[in-house]
């Protein structure tokens, strides 16, 4: 009987230290798949960070389209340092920032967010904006001037 209790305590070690080696493997294995991963998280941040440029930016090239298309069709614009006032779809508009949007009162149409600032200019005969915005800053034309 020792004999047996003898191999049963050999193969209970046994066990015991493939376990630990298994862990330690393990363990190993998956500290070196983190170190080779962990480099790459300030790549995919930054192509994340720069999608979400691409797709504001885009999104701020459809809505100036838009205000375009709508000064186009105006009438007796004026220009002043920090809004738009013109005749449109039958009443008198402007263009101005409330908050940190750049809307078109009367109503709620929304042109652009996240607004910081903005600031209208008249040259020679086109009309000028400068936008800042949270994600950034640009200038663009508008419009003709009238």
């Amino acid at each position: 009987m020792s004999k047996m209790h003898a191999a049963s305590s050999r193969n209970a070690r046994s066990a015991s230290s493939i376990r630990a080696g298994s862990i330690l493997i393990d363990l190993l294995l998956s500290l070196w798949i983190i170190a080779l991963f962990l480099p790459l998280i300030p790549v995919i941040v930054n192509l994340l960070s720069r999608q979400d440029w691409l797709m504001r930016s885009a999104q701020d090239q459809i809505q100036l389209q838009q205000l375009r298309r709508l000064l186009l069709g105006s009438e007796q614009i004026d220009v002043s340092h920090d809004q738009l006032a013109f005749y449109a779809e039958g009443q008198n508009r402007r263009l101005v920032q409330s908050g940190n949007w750049l809307l078109v009162q009367p109503g709620t149409w929304i042109f652009f967010d996240q607004v910081i600032s903005v600031q209208f200019e008249q040259r020679q005969d086109q009309i000028w904006m400068r936008l800042v915005s949270e994600t950034g800053e640009w200038e663009a034309i508008i419009g003709d001037a009238q």
